[in-house]
């Protein structure tokens, strides 16, 4: 398969990711598939579609710009800059059939029927696992990924992948911990979370801006990375912050490894992750907002009920 590749992105100020958009796995109330799709992931900027026979749509743009131009290559379409593309227009590469996607600030992943991930976009700080920070703008297959995948899940620029076997990988950009792998470096391949081992069995992943999330077998829930969208971590909300607090002391306060955040007595389903908030889905329908979601901001006259530190939202009111 031909594929492209240039020299990396030049990184934006302060070390942080040029934006913090959803990924696949953040939109907190999963707006419905349109229609003819049997998957789709979203960021801020751009759209992926997976059509019933595995093809794959792509439409957006991203926030980057120059010379009139805007970075593009996170469509997959085969440019790096160009113009926005305004309706799905669908990719052409041999032996990709999808089954799921996932959206990052500036890459994207897709799942094949296989169980292998492909990747392209952005590869500042390593979201695409081939080993170096260069931008590919045609989705190549991670080729050190040789396990079977189940559920992927990309943040603003680090990407998740859990495995049949209940392994988890994860690569790209590491500053909060969000990576689950002890420290704060990024990494350019697929690594295995070793922190997720037997008894514990991952069986889907969500990702924030700098943060991720991991549902097990059981419906436990583990999390890491940035303190102010870990439940776990006890952090403050954004209105609450200490002016006087020093960077050093916010990244004290992150989530290096995976931690399990209790829930209460129900059981979750599903996980999702927007910016720096997160949800769970339980059983019978029932939200459970957790970081910036869960003042219950943005939920209109439902009511909210906590639960250590989570948010029961009642989808009746």
């Amino acid at each position: 398969m031909a594929s492209l590749s240039i020299a990396p992105l030049k990184p934006p100020p302060e070390g942080e990711p040029l934006g913090c958009s959803p990924s696949s796995t953040m939109d907190t109330l999963r707006p419905p598939k349109p229609a003819g799709a049997t998957a789709c992931a979203a960021s801020a900027h751009h759209a992926i579609r997976i059509a019933p026979d595995g093809g794959v749509l792509v439409s957006g743009c991203s926030a980057l710009h120059e010379e009139g131009e805007v970075f593009v290559a996170h469509l997959g379409l085969g440019e790096v800059w160009g113009a926005p593309v305004a309706s799905p227009t669908p990719l052409n590469v041999p032996g990709l059939r999808a089954t799921a996607a996932a959206a990052g600030s500036l890459h994207s992943l897709l799942l094949d029927r296989d169980g292998a991930v492909w990747s392209c976009g952005a590869g500042w700080e390593g979201p695409l696992g081939h080993g170096d920070e260069a931008t590919v703008p045609v989705p190549r297959r991670i080729s050190s990924l040789a396990v079977a995948v189940q559920s992927i899940a990309a943040g603003a620029a680090h990407s998740l992948a859990v495995c049949s076997g209940g392994q988890v990988y994860a690569w790209g950009w590491g500053r909060h911990g969000q990576l689950g792998h002890g420290g704060r470096s990024s990494v350019l391949s697929p690594r295995r979370v070793e922190a997720v081992s037997p008894p514990t069995r991952a069986i889907q992943a969500a990702a924030g801006c700098a943060h991720s999330l991991l549902l097990c077998s059981d419906g436990s829930v583990l999390q890491c990375g940035r303190a102010a969208a870990c439940a776990a971590a006890g952090a403050k909300q954004d209105d609450d912050d200490d002016e006087d607090e020093g960077e050093d002391e916010r990244l004290a306060r992150d989530v290096l490894t995976p931690r399990r955040v209790e829930v209460a007595p129900l059981r979750v389903v599903r996980l999702s992750a927007s910016g720096d908030g997160s949800s769970a889905e339980g059983e019978g329908g029932a939200l459970l907002p957790v970081g910036r979601l869960a003042g219950g901001r943005g939920w209109g006259a439902r009511e909210a009920l906590s639960l250590q530190g989570w948010m029961f939202v009642d989808k009746g009111g």
